[in-house]
């Protein structure tokens, strides 16, 4: 199946917000005549229009990179330089920030050429990034078919039919969302709804009744934050971090199908899933079994997966690769597997944390922080808030300890990070200071 293909599968997609933008893709996309396998950033939010954007790059032999719609200029300028893209899809383009002679405007979108060296992939590929894995520009080169037969195989994990209607509210540009609920729906030929982020209890109840929406899916901490849900949600599924057991029962009311899946990007994503309303309790803490055709293992406690649908390669090439010579996925994160083969996650060994059900790779702040005058080291201490979720605090050794230096650290984040990357704290420390490790 195509791009063009998806484009008309597309009828069958609405917008929740009546008043979203309407965006002729094909013709944005025609106007920057883009080269066999060049690079496009889209950074549109979610919607109709970003589907619509994503399949009209694809049909263009193109290879679309699904980029965060909040993404400040200085962060979009550091991913196209370091992938080598061609060109830029966002509602409204400053042409002077990427040093473009002009940008292409058309009602509900901007598009932009890039003049920096560029590098092409083949036709029918898409790039996913992982700012929480390996830094803020960089991601995983897949084809469009691995894609597609990780999303059926998540549809049929979930048991999702052609008669459902799916609402998504995660962020398309993350893979969750984009295969695992946007192409599952149309591989499986569901009705699908877009809406958010932001997510909001009171919102998405009435979202889910309003279209009378019957499979969904969210993160764990946007799942705990449920309270009644309209009966007509046959099935939720949780993924992006862990759950804790005991917010399971209240969403298994009303004969509720519930599903907790694991997954990586590098996985192309989806890799385990646990039908709880199946399950005994005591299995309630684990993500499952791998999918059909998903093969894991343990070294030294390390998470690999092999199957049809990892990464081909990381990008830009000089990342690390979480390949291993036999071809699996190095995933970073500690596993135990019991004797029936469910899969118990118990932390991760990469330098990353889940905050807010974003991965946030914490060696990319701390460089940036470094490169702020009179900045001497960076260090990350990850903790969790009287809530009981995960924060992290970056400590600063500076010359000059003066509170104004925080506002000077936290203006060189934000051209960068986005607002759920930040810190939620930055604490100063004077560099001659004894006792400073890094």
């Amino acid at each position: 199946m195509n791009g063009a293909e998806f484009l008309a599968l597309l009828e069958r997609t609405e917008d929740a917000d009546a008043t979203a933008p309407v965006v002729d893709a094909a013709e944005v996309v025609a106007a920057l005549g883009l080269e066999p396998g060049a690079q496009v950033l889209i950074a549109m939010p979610n919607g109709k229009a970003m589907l619509s954007t994503v399949f009209a790059v694809l049909s263009a032999g193109a290879v679309p990179v699904p980029i965060a719609p909040s993404s400040a200029a200085t962060r979009i300028a550091t991913i196209a330089e370091r992938l080598g893209a061609a060109a830029l899809i966002a509602p409204r383009i400053d042409a002077k920030r990427y040093g473009a002679g002009r940008a292409y405007a058309f009602p509900g979108a901007d598009a932009v050429r890039f003049t920096g060296p560029q590098r092409q992939h083949a036709p029918g590929d898409v790039v996913l990034m992982t700012s929480g894995t390996a830094g803020i520009a960089s991601g995983c080169l897949h084809s469009f078919d691995a894609l597609l037969r990780n999303a059926t195989k998540h549809a049929d994990a979930i048991g999702q039919r052609a008669t459902d209607t799916v609402l998504i509210c995660l962020p398309l540009h993350y893979s969750y969302a984009f295969v695992a609920q946007a192409l599952a729906a149309l591989v499986r030929g569901s009705r699908l709804v877009i809406s958010g982020p932001p997510f909001t209890p009171r919102a998405y109840a009435e979202e889910v009744a309003a279209h009378d929406v019957t499979v969904s899916s969210l993160t764990p901490s946007a799942a705990t934050r449920l309270a009644d849900l309209p009966s007509t949600l046959r099935v939720l599924t949780v993924g992006g971090d862990t759950l804790d057991p005991h917010f399971l029962k209240p969403l298994l009311s009303n004969d509720r199908e519930v599903y907790l899946t694991y997954g990586l990007t590098e996985a192309g994503p989806r890799v385990s899933t646990l039908a709880v309303h199946d399950e005994p309790e005591h299995r309630w803490s684990s993500v499952g079994l791998p999918l059909p055709g998903v093969r894991t293992s343990l070294l030294d406690g390390e998470l690999l997966v092999e199957s049809d649908t990892v990464l081909r390669e990381r990008v830009p090439d000089d990342v690390a690769s979480p390949l291993t010579p036999s071809g699996a996925v190095a995933t970073a994160d500690r596993f135990e597997i019991d004797a029936d083969g469910y899969h118990f996650f118990r932390g991760r060994l990469s330098d990353s944390v889940v905050v807010g059900g974003e991965k946030v790779w914490l060696p990319s702040v701390r460089r940036i922080a470094t490169q702020v005058p009179g900045v001497r080291h960076c260090r990350t201490t990850v903790f969790r808030d009287d809530r009981d979720e995960l924060r992290y605090e970056l400590e600063v050794s500076v010359d000059d300890p003066d509170p104004v230096r925080i506002a000077e650290i936290q203006r060189v984040l934000s051209r960068v990070l986005l607002r759920s990357e930040r810190p939620h704290r930055i604490t100063l420390r004077a560099a001659a200071d004894e006792g400073w490790h890094k």
